[in-house]
């Protein structure tokens, strides 16, 4: 995942408090995690999160930490 898509996910989580916010922050952090699993509940999640961003920068970012986390 490029670092870049991290550290624009991790400043949107930074300025918003939302139940979409905090489970993007433990996405994020468990990217780090070469060991992680994702489960179908966080593809769904991710990928209501891309339809719904408004953001292109953020969008791509939201894109990029899916594929890394599906190998897309």
């Amino acid at each position: 995942m490029d670092e870049y898509s991290r550290i624009l996910i991790e400043e949107y989580c930074m300025k918003t408090d939302s139940a979409t916010s905090r489970r993007l922050e433990k996405l994020v952090r468990k990217s780090y995690d070469i060991n992680a699993e994702y489960t179908d509940s966080d593809a769904v999640f991710i990928e209501k999160a891309i339809e719904q961003e408004d953001d292109d920068n953020l969008r791509e970012a939201l894109k990029d930490l899916s594929g890394f986390m599906f190998g897309w």
